[in-house]
């Protein structure tokens, strides 16, 4: 992979296939599942096309040809060498008319487009990228000389993830591996039913495609929690008050994934993006309060907020936060994040006393980043560019992480915790 220049960004593609740095100056977005990065002021792109085969021989993954042939015309197609990139395997180049055929007397009256074209395809394992550059009309050499660039700093990972339809498969195959008694099925939504229990896979799916050789050290103690779980009576699945009190923490959680996943859990929206849920703390892991549990206990959510946060501030007192600090030895830290992961980082933020706390030890207002359940990046707003470079750190581990909150920002001033918009917005 060559180095690319500090300032460029950085593109992830779908299940963590392909990374890529490109000029800041170009455009990225996705349409129907194919990438594109479009240079500015231009009609030209570069789509980035990923393509999985299930099947292992090559005489199944699509060759360049074939996807040329999709085009409605083509002409003057030439294959070209394969330059020294890993995971090359084809190059060609030509012409193609993007407009539907059209009857010969239309094609009179409206002479058809040509652009000119260049493919690359890369393989690794299962996976095909094709990445297709089109011009505007003429070939512009320079504008194909930036893309080489762009695609010398691309990196495939040595195992691609398998895609979410065939990691489900494989964890339904585990499932009834493992607990050949109980019915395992496929469920909509990312949904893996075991038993009279379901399982979202999502969480586990972002963790996976980080290290997709841990595919069993990441779904199997999920999937022994779920059997467990069935195995409970109705004084673990609906406690009374009383036994689960001084375990009832709050927790973070996007608004979007709670309202569209678990509206049964019981919650509040917060602020940018979040919401506010509540859980039962069982050391090793945690259970989400549902509604019907709340009105048994007879608790309004106030009520239920109240008693999470004077546990968390109890937690607090317990387990201290080991805070990683950068600065100037000369002026007041100006950035903190928690020095090792924790369930319950993020929700620290929801403590009064703690935010106090962060002000006081940087000297004014802070910007803070919650792109994950167990972490947070907090910095001074007095330090504009590191705010502006963390923001971008932020939606990018927003992406990866495990348990994704949300990719956009907080401030914490003296009146509380509002989100922080950026001028550009």
């Amino acid at each position: 992979m060559a180095t690319a220049p500090e300032h460029w960004s950085l593109l992830t593609g779908p299940s963590n296939w392909f990374q890529l740095a490109y000029p800041p100056q170009w455009l990225p977005e996705e349409r129907d599942g194919v990438m594109a990065l479009r240079p500015p002021e231009s009609e030209g792109f570069l789509a980035i096309n990923s393509i999985w085969v299930d099947d292992k021989h090559t005489a199944s993954f699509p060759t360049l040809q074939d996807i040329v042939d999709e085009f409605p015309k083509s002409r003057n197609v030439q294959r070209l060498p394969v330059a020294d990139l890993d995971g090359l395997i084809e190059v060609a180049r030509g012409e193609a008319c993007l407009s539907p055929v059209r009857s010969w007397w239309k094609s009179l009256l409206h002479p058809a487009q040509w652009r000119h074209w260049t493919m690359w395809a890369f393989r690794r394992g299962q996976l095909l990228l094709v990445m297709t550059l089109l011009h505007n009309n003429t070939r512009d050499n320079e504008l194909e000389s930036l893309t080489r660039m762009i695609l010398g700093t691309l990196e495939i990972p040595e195992t691609p993830a398998d895609p979410p339809e065939v990691f489900a498969r494989r964890a339904l195959h585990l499932a009834r591996r493992k607990f050949p008694l109980l019915e395992a099925n496929l469920g909509e939504d990312f949904q893996l039913e075991l038993g009279g229990s379901k399982l979202n896979l999502f969480n586990f799916y972002r963790a996976y495609v980080r290290t997709p050789e841990r595919f069993e050290e990441i779904v199997l103690p999920a999937l022994t929690t779920v059997v467990q779980v069935q195995e409970w009576g109705e004084n673990q699945t609906a406690p009374p008050l009383d036994a689960v009190r001084n375990r009832l923490m709050p927790m973070l959680y996007s608004e979007q994934a709670w309202q569209d996943r678990f509206p049964e859990f019981s919650g509040s929206p917060w602020i940018a993006g979040l919401a506010i849920l509540y859980v039962v703390d069982e050391n090793s892991a945690y259970w989400y309060v549902r509604d019907d549990l709340t009105e048994k206990w007879g608790l309004s959510t106030d009520e239920l907020h109240r008693i999470a946060l004077d546990n968390l501030q109890d937690y607090f007192e317990r387990k201290p936060m080991e805070m990683a600090v950068a600065g100037s030895e000369d002026e007041a830290p100006s950035m903190l994040m928690p020095g090792k992961p924790d369930s319950y980082n993020a929700s620290r933020l929801l403590s009064h006393t703690f935010l106090a706390k962060l002000r006081e030890f940087v000297g004014g207002d802070l910007a803070v980043g919650v792109p994950g359940r167990d972490f947070f990046v907090a910095v001074s707003t007095k330090a504009d560019v590191m705010v502006d470079h963390v923001r971008e750190r932020v939606k990018e581990d927003f992406q990866q992480t495990d348990h994704p909150l949300t990719d956009r920002m907080l401030l914490i001033t003296a009146d509380g915790v509002s989100e922080l918009i950026a001028e550009t917005e």
